[in-house]
């Protein structure tokens, strides 16, 4: 097995063009479609993903910190 010395480099979500677009406008959307301006419907499912994206990635809304059995290394990851 190769060891490498490589560090975990966080991603920052909110830096995407999706992560704003979806952020500055969901609760937009629910608004339209709950007014019935736009004469769609959004499955349960769909909102729960939509919703949980936002939360990816951000440290704040947690982590897993994983142990290698053979070095004992613990490095964390959202």
């Amino acid at each position: 097995m190769e060891i490498t010395s490589e560090v975990y480099k966080p991603r920052d979500p909110r830096t995407t063009a999706l992560y704003e677009v979806v952020r500055d406008n969901l609760e937009t959307l629910y608004g339209a479609i709950g007014d019935g301006a736009i004469a769609v419907r959004i499955p349960k499912h769909a909102r729960k993903e939509l919703e949980a994206y936002l939360n990816c990635g951000l440290l704040c809304r947690g982590f897993a910190r994983l142990k290698c059995e053979e070095c004992g290394e613990s490095p964390w990851s959202p």
